[in-house]
């Protein structure tokens, strides 16, 4: 690929490097040009830059390789370099995550919300989770924010969420704007899935569904029952699938009828006891099952991922996929060779990987190809901000 822009091409270059350090803590040099087919030369003023900016650190000397010489440094990312704030929110209650650059959990907290618009609501979060970032004494890096409903995270728009009741608004323009740190946002199904790439960041994965399922109470403001809201996270290639009108995962199921309100065929009364009844629990998971089936059958992932009340009860989940009559599930993951794997039922999943997001965006190659979720971090700004919290 030809890049004639020296800028873009620094950037890819200094992405190339960070993100294999990030992927491959305790790499020399030598394998990291090895690597990426890039001059020694190129790799070593990298790499000196990333040191001088408290990015990179020197760590122990690796092992002599059998032709002798020195031993090679090996090289790890300073996991204080600075900190990512994760945020869930919903009309009634936020959740929020503080990790590292490797997605550990520093801090977290949730509460409930009274009515008020979104812009109203960042703005107490930013100065709360401003002082909490504070406390935890790492440069801020940047604010991430799940939210739930089709959401353009490139240009920051959301383009509808009914649970906010939002249709086509800024939120970068009208929001973010007004803060001094970077800002995204994300559905929150998507930011499950961002948060299976980083655990799986050593061994990326290809082709995956991240299936989200939380329960919702009622909102007077827009009308919507208590009940179980599902979306889906896909990845291909690697990458986060958005879709021509960024509404890639939004679900329905096999079995809805036109005029049904809702996504699911089950009744608003099965629905709205889902979370504190095992039956109606069964009964949801049962037209999940169907509903996923003919996915799986033409996605062939490697991986489904379930996430929030989707794996709430394991015991549950794991013994009715067992009884394959009911729903074909299991066949049909058997026949494409995808494995289901389960959250560990983290009521933090969402938060988590709206972090998660933001590092991989920190952390990914810059292409000129690139469409839909290309926003970019500037290593400048990093560079910047990690400076300024470390003096």
């Amino acid at each position: 690929m030809r890049i004639n822009n020296n800028t873009f091409q620094r950037d890819a270059n200094i992405s190339l490097v960070a993100q294999t350090i990030w992927r491959h803590p305790g790499i020399s040099r030598i394998d990291i040009a090895r690597a990426l087919n890039l001059y020694r030369s190129t790799v070593t003023n990298i790499i000196q830059n990333l040191i001088e900016a408290g990015i990179v650190y020197e760590a122990e000397a690796g092992e002599v390789t059998p032709q002798g010489g020195r031993r090679p440094i090996l090289l790890r990312i300073n996991e204080k370099m600075g900190c990512v704030v994760g945020l869930e929110i919903q009309p009634d209650f936020y959740r929020a995550a503080v990790t590292n650059i490797y997605g550990q959990r520093l801090y977290e907290e949730e509460k409930p919300l009274k009515d008020s618009s979104l812009a109203a609501v960042f703005a107490f979060l930013f100065d709360h989770l401003r002082t909490v970032v504070e406390n935890i004494r790492l440069p801020f890096l940047g604010i991430s924010i799940a939210l739930p409903g089709i959401i353009n995270p490139d240009e920051g728009i959301i383009i509808q969420s009914d649970p906010f009741d939002l249709t086509n608004y800024h939120f970068y323009r009208e929001v973010a704007a007004r803060y001094p740190v970077p800002i995204m946002i994300e559905n929150d199904a998507n930011c499950c899935a961002w948060e299976d790439l980083n655990r799986y960041r050593d061994t990326p994965l290809e082709d995956f569904i991240s299936v989200l399922a939380e329960y919702h109470t009622k909102n007077p403001l827009t009308g919507l029952r208590s009940g179980v809201g599902v979306g889906m996270g896909i990845a291909l290639g690697g990458k986060i699938h958005y879709g021509k009108r960024y509404a890639a995962g939004e679900f329905t199921s096999v079995l809805w009828q036109q005029g049904k309100s809702g996504q699911f065929e089950l009744s608003d009364e099965v629905m709205l006891h889902v979370a504190d009844n095992e039956g109606a629990y069964r009964q949801f998971l049962i037209e999940l099952f169907k509903s996923l089936k003919p996915i799986v059958s033409v996605f062939d992932p490697e991986v489904l991922f379930f996430h929030g009340e989707a794996c709430r009860n394991r015991e549950v989940v794991l013994d009715l996929l067992e009884k394959d009559e009911q729903h074909g599930l299991k066949s049909v993951l058997q026949r494409v060779g995808c494995r289901l794997e389960l959250s560990p039922g983290d009521v933090f999943d969402v938060a988590h990987g709206a972090a998660s997001m933001f590092i991989h965006r920190l952390f990914s190659v810059p292409e000129l190809t690139d469409r839909k979720g290309s926003y970019r971090i500037s290593w400048e700004e990093i560079f910047e901000r990690v400076k300024n919290g470390t003096r």
